[in-house]
């Protein structure tokens, strides 16, 4: 996009002392050395505590305040599906996968998400609603998801990352003059998996409700710009897209085996890395979704 800064950023996978993308020193933020941050555009890492117990309130607040860095990552947990459905609900709602079609057979547990096909073999599926695309999480919904848990059963011994862009960051680094364009704008969802599904329009920009920073709001199941021309639309979409989705506003999680992600959908985007590996290895996880709130 013309006018937008990319020089003289600092890379995403460096920075342990780096501020967080509130601008505050983390070192601050928290008083617990189980904690550490993961990169200058988000991520915490937190040990010490047990996902398939109760949370203590101690342990839920250390959990909610590093939320403020989108995505916290737990490492060697040991969770039935059962056990990552109870954990999500500290939080919310948890939503019921394929409600849309009248699914209710996996409610109270964390639904499965694999590159398996019917035979049990990995397969690289390559379609428009595939998770290897930018996309933030059911966007498609009038309340979109809170956050996101995603659980490791089992990962290929090489690649099958999950990159995170930071969308507030994104925002904050955009000119004067495009934050003007873009305000007040509206971006039309649809399931980019079924066409046929209503779709749903939310803010280009929306302001996050905990923090009151503003964020784009976009991916792959954004179809077109509510009241302007279809090209034009499109060509800001992708322009957007492109400058949020740079390396010094992105996380890359390699995943290991019993690592619980979670993250905060207002403010990401994310994607599956996808490689020969994917075709290769077995690559399972369990997914649970916290319902949100209706974008401002």
């Amino acid at each position: 996009m013309d006018g937008l800064d990319t020089a003289g950023r600092k890379s995403a996978h460096s920075a342990e002392a780096a501020p967080s993308s509130d601008g505050r020193d983390w070192r601050n933020t928290f008083c617990s050395s189980a904690l550490r941050r993961l990169s200058a555009a988000g991520g915490v890492r937190i040990t010490g505590i047990n996902l398939s117990a109760p949370l203590s309130p101690t342990d839920k607040d250390t959990i909610v305040r590093a939320l403020a860095h989108h995505v916290v990552v737990f490492a060697e947990q040991s969770l039935s599906r059962e056990q990552q459905f109870g954990f999500a609900a500290n939080f919310g709602e948890v939503e019921v996968h394929g409600a849309h079609r009248g699914e209710s057979k996996r409610y109270g547990v964390a639904h499965v998400m694999t590159n398996l096909d019917a035979e049990g073999n990995p397969t690289i599926r390559v379609s428009r609603a595939a998770n290897y695309h930018w996309h933030t999480d059911k966007p498609y919904h009038p309340a979109p998801p809170l956050l996101t848990t995603l659980y490791a059963v089992e990962v290929p011994p090489i690649g099958g990352n999950t990159e995170f862009a930071n969308t507030a960051l994104a925002y904050n680094a955009l000119p004067e003059d495009i934050k003007r364009r873009i305000a007040g704008l509206r971006v039309v969802f649809r399931p980019a998996f079924d066409a046929s599904r209503p779709a749903v329009d939310h803010p280009l920009v929306r302001t996050h409700p905990d923090t009151g920073r503003k964020a784009l709001y976009l991916g792959n199941h954004s179809s077109h710009i509510r009241g302007m021309p279809e090209a034009e639309g499109a060509a800001l979409l992708a322009e957007l897209l492109e400058h949020a989705t740079q390396r010094h506003f992105v996380y890359v999680h390699r995943w290991r085996v019993g690592d619980l992600v979670m993250w905060d959908n207002r403010c990401l985007l994310h994607r599956v890395v996808a490689g020969e590996e994917m075709g290769k290895y077995r690559r399972v996880m369990h997914r649970s979704v916290v319902r949100g709130t209706v974008p401002v």
